[in-house]
């Protein structure tokens, strides 16, 4: 029987979470712990957890910092507090198993998986890796203005926005592919040529069309958001130039999120969200991407999505290959209901956990698609580069550009 007992860490110290916790632990003897919660909260948590030798399942994204977006300081925190994690991850490894991963839906999916095998035979059979790898992300998310103070796990009152929410799963699945094909690449030149933050967002007209549509009280509902709120990121572009062993550039991956694109909404505030009795509503958003990857003249993958959330997920590939390499040059498949309908989903990672974590075996063919804490080295270090130069970008100061290893 399901019987939880409540914990409340609403204004303890770190210390007195840690002696909570350690209550619960010494009563229930749990063995592994799930964090889903306001991300900036996972490390106190993970930390905990971790150096008690307990397992961990986190949602995404495994750390990110209050004030990232526009505090330096704070950004440079995300990938120090990995490297720590993982300093913490051995050090309890040394005890006895103890198991970190993230439920990362594309890592386990069929759909995503069957490219990552394309793209692995091409670089495996003629050492070709991406040389081009586009990414428009379009989140469909129209909001209210004072519907930016609502929510929790998905609210902007951390000064964290659109990275932090909607991008975790992309920026691994660009790491993913790039550590499968780097080809000639062995480093990435990361650059931010454009950032737009919620108060910037909220001058333009775009933030005030549908608003008249499906709203018109406009006067009455317009609040003062306090300042990490308006600084928190909305849409952003990424360039990652692929630079070889001798600095000549092999490629470029493009990364770009747009919060606010079209949306399916056609309600206003309604009484239950403006009393904060809901966390976090998804009137009108969508899930849209478009993801283009070239590798060399060799292959190119297309995949396409365009959905209303809570629908049925349909993705579209497209794969073409040179004739001379294949009798199949050109491949078109449509995949319904692509997330449930994938042979091992969120669920099935959830009960291998739970198995591995009371000292059974995973299932073999949902082992290899849990996605591990060591299998997001790149992925968490371009989310917290990311994150850096937005920050950067806030202060009008330092480098306009970072590096980061595809390996090591």
């Amino acid at each position: 029987m399901d019987t939880p007992e409540w914990l409340n860490p609403d204004g303890l110290s770190r210390t007195e979470l840690e002696a909570v916790l350690d209550r619960a632990h010494a009563t229930h003897r749990f063995s592994l712990v799930i964090i889903s919660c306001n991300p900036v909260h996972h490390q106190e948590y993970l930390f905990w957890a971790v150096s008690r030798g307990i397992s961990v399942l986190c949602d995404k994204p495994l750390l990110v910092t209050e004030g990232a977006a526009y505090r330096p300081e704070a950004a440079k925190r995300i990938i120090g507090g990995y490297t720590e994690l993982g300093q913490a991850l051995t050090r309890a490894r040394a005890s006895g198993p103890c198991h970190l991963a993230m439920p990362l839906r594309r890592r386990a999916s069929d759909i995503y998986r069957s490219i990552a095998a394309d793209i692995a035979e091409m670089q495996g059979t003629y050492g070709q890796g991406i040389t081009s790898m586009q990414l428009i992300k379009n989140g469909g998310l129209f909001r209210h203005p004072e519907e930016y103070l609502l929510g929790d796990a998905h609210g902007y009152r951390s000064g964290v926005g659109a990275l932090s929410f909607s991008s975790y799963h992309y920026v691994d699945l660009l790491a993913w592919y790039l550590e499968l094909a780097p080809g000639e690449a062995v480093r990435l030149r990361v650059t931010n040529p454009f950032v737009r933050r919620v108060g910037e967002f909220l001058r333009t007209r775009q933030s005030t069309t549908l608003a008249k549509l499906i709203d018109t009280d406009d006067a009455a509902r317009i609040p003062d958001l306090p300042p990490e709120v308006l600084a928190a990121e909305s849409d952003f572009v990424f360039h990652l130039e692929l630079l070889g062993e001798k600095g000549q550039k092999a490629g470029l991956v493009t990364y770009a999120c747009h919060s606010n694109t079209y949306s399916h909404r056609s309600v206003g505030l309604q009484e239950f969200d403006r009393t904060n009795r809901q966390s976090f509503r998804e009137k009108g958003r969508m899930s849209q991407f478009t993801l283009d990857i070239n590798q060399g003249s060799i292959q190119h993958i297309g995949v396409f999505k365009n959905d209303v959330v809570g629908e049925d997920y349909r993705i579209r590939v497209q794969r073409r290959r040179n004739p001379i390499v294949t009798s199949e040059p050109y491949v078109e498949q449509v995949f319904d209901n692509a997330h449930a309908g994938s042979s091992v989903t969120p669920q099935d990672v959830l009960q291998a956990m739970v198995r591995l974590t009371s000292g059974e075996s995973a299932p073999a063919q949902v082992a290899d698609r849990i996605a591990f804490f060591e299998d997001q080295r790149l992925s968490h270090h371009l989310f917290g580069t990311f994150y850096e130069l937005i920050a950067m970008s806030a202060e009008g100061s330092g480098p306009a550009e970072r590096t980061v290893e595809l390996t090591g």
